[in-house]
């Protein structure tokens, strides 16, 4: 959304008048990233005591290899006072740069920076309603592709590991599609670039149309497009690759006047339960397969059949963005 000649004033509800009278409610408090993920992702605070830790089962999650499973809890007493504890984490947890004894309960006050672990910092702030659109607006702007309005390739991966441990905990695998736009440059060439731009957004509206709620999907780069997927069986994943193709090529596009059949090839790596493979392994095989889709003809979906070399086992030491 551009907020260029769209300027808002948030005015109170409250009259000059009754000023006197009335108390405001409490503003809503957030933590708001400041390092160690995707910078000005906004968590937002209940009266509830609120788990932060690289567990699912926490409140609010961090995909960070130095945050613990369980690494400190925000809870309020009940004159409304916020208090952090750190239960027990590996590489400890810092209010203001002061390291917070374990299992203490440590005062936290408005503006404070908290720290868990090696690199992940969060400020403690309240927001009013403006200031809250604001940040939103401009967490949107730094997350979202301009042209296209799908994620970007930064917020793709840092959003794949929490999505990864949500397969993880319901049993299920995550498949990563490729997906490319076929002879892109030659509609580059013979009809413009504003056509171009045309059938990247278009592409974009058929992918959004293609995923549910639990779908990821962004703009990897260029004409390239990735999905991330919650599957159950590769079946499965070559039917939702198989019907995303589909949906292309027997979508019309107009451009400059002209009407357009654009096809895509789809390279599709997998990860399912008891075989795990790293994040970037996925994304790698999903690429090669894309190569031999397009060596092999365009228009079609090619998965990658390549078995894990090992095992692999998380621990608590581990970067918990690197398994899947």
């Amino acid at each position: 959304m551009d907020v260029k000649g769209n300027t808002q004033i948030c005015l109170s509800p409250v009259r000059e008048s009754e000023e006197r009278t009335q108390i405001a409610a409490p503003l809503p408090m957030y933590l708001i990233m400041v390092r160690g993920g995707m910078t000005g992702t906004m968590l937002r605070l209940g009266g509830e005591p609120t788990s932060l830790g690289r567990s699912g089962e926490n409140t609010y999650q961090f995909h960070d290899a130095t945050v613990s499973r369980r690494h400190a809890v925000l809870s309020y007493d009940s004159d409304g006072r916020a208090w952090l504890t750190d239960v027990g984490s590996s590489n400890g947890t810092f209010v203001d740069g002061k390291k917070l004894a374990p299992n203490k309960p440590t005062r936290v006050e408005e503006g404070s920076r908290i720290q868990l672990g090696a690199a992940l910092v969060l400020k403690y702030v309240s927001l009013d309603p403006c200031d809250e659109r604001f940040q939103r607006e401009m967490f949107e702007r730094a997350v979202r592709d301009n042209l296209t309005g799908l994620y970007n390739r930064a917020y793709f991966l840092e959003q794949i590991g929490p999505l990864c441990d949500r397969n993880v905990q319901r049993d299920l695998g995550l498949a990563i599609l490729m997906v490319d736009i076929d002879r892109f440059k030659q509609i580059n060439d013979e009809h413009g670039h504003d056509a171009g731009d045309t059938v990247l957004r278009e592409v974009a509206r058929v992918l959004r149309e293609s995923t549910r709620l639990e779908d990821l999907v962004a703009r990897y780069g260029g004409e390239e497009f990735v999905f991330a997927l919650p599957v159950a069986s590769l079946e499965q994943a070559v039917e939702r690759a198989e019907r995303v193709r589909i949906h292309l090529a027997q979508r019309a596009m107009h451009a400059n006047g002209k009407q357009l059949h654009v096809t895509v090839s789809i390279g599709l790596s997998c990860s399912l339960s008891g075989w795990p493979r790293s994040i970037s392994g996925l994304i790698s095989a999903a690429d090669e397969a894309l190569y031999e889709a397009k060596l092999n003809g365009r228009n079609r979906v090619v998965p990658a059949f390549k078995p894990p070399l090992a095992s692999l086992r998380r621990t608590e030491s581990a970067d918990a963005m690197a398994v899947c």
